[in-house]
């Protein structure tokens, strides 16, 4: 069989581009020295902004490299990380599918955002840090007693889960424990955001405390409630601090050794 002429490959290309690449633009793509990391998040960037819905299928493989300019083969493990992260769904013999296990995708882009290194993830867990520090302070000078038992029934809970082991009941108690700090705080508006964010706690409390002791965990809210129960604001900060850093260097770790092994 005859080698194709670049003319027989121009009208290929011509003809049928919206569904193929012609063999000379697909080895040049697979030449593509994006990174798949580099990739997934433009895709991760697409998807979350496009018109696509949960349970939607998506374009094909030689389409979306096409799309991308890069090639197949790095389309493939774009997809295939996005699948790990439960982001997308692959259904044998009928394609890819966005996954339909939830109709709010913030927690799962929090997530995804954190695996992926997206910088726009760091600013949000920066503005929660200083968030939750403010919070701690203006609790400790504004709550009642009723915040304070509130408080220390949560960690009581924390501690109760922590003893058993219960990473599920721990992750719960733990959340709650901020957001008491937060209803503690008298700041109804504030205590609004920290409820609005409550998917990037849960996202940064399921990654942290998979990799991190239960107790070590509990022994850095204790400072914290024993602050605002002593009435003590630049306590409350200080530990409050101290947790925060503490979790985003977990948290930091915890993502950086997952993209190594991805």
């Amino acid at each position: 069989m005859s080698t194709p002429t670049a003319k027989t490959r121009r009208l290929t290309a011509g003809s049928y581009a919206h569904l193929v690449l012609t063999d000379e633009a697909e080895a040049a793509a697979e030449n593509s020295q994006t990174p798949v990391v580099d990739l997934t998040q433009k895709l991760l960037a697409f998807l979350a902004q496009s018109d696509v819905v949960p349970g939607q299928r998506l374009a094909g493989e030689r389409q979306l490299a096409e799309q991308m300019g890069v090639g197949r083969s790095v389309i493939r493990e774009a997809l295939k990380l996005l699948t790990v992260l439960g982001f997308l769904e692959v259904r044998q013999g009928d394609g890819t599918y966005l996954t339909n296990k939830t109709s709010n995708l913030l927690p799962r882009i929090v997530e995804w955002g954190l695996f992926l290194g997206d910088h726009s993830i760091d600013a949000l867990i920066e503005a929660r840090s200083t968030l939750e520090v403010s919070l701690a302070g203006m609790a400790a000078g504004a709550a009642s007693e009723v915040d304070k038992d509130r408080i220390n029934t949560v960690f009581a809970e924390m501690q109760s889960s922590a003893e058993d082991r219960d990473l599920e009941r721990y992750a719960k108690a733990d959340i709650a424990f901020h957001l008491a700090i937060a209803k503690a705080s008298g700041n109804p508006v504030l205590e609004g955001v920290i409820i609005n964010i409550r998917s990037l706690m849960q996202t940064w409390t399921d990654k942290v405390l998979n990799h991190v002791d239960l107790n070590e965990s509990l022994a850095l809210h204790v400072p914290i409630m024993n602050a605002i129960n002593d009435e003590d604001p630049a306590a409350a900060r200080t530990a409050m601090q101290h947790h925060m850093d503490e979790a985003i260097a977990n948290l930091r770790k915890t993502t950086s050794s997952m993209s190594e092994t991805a």
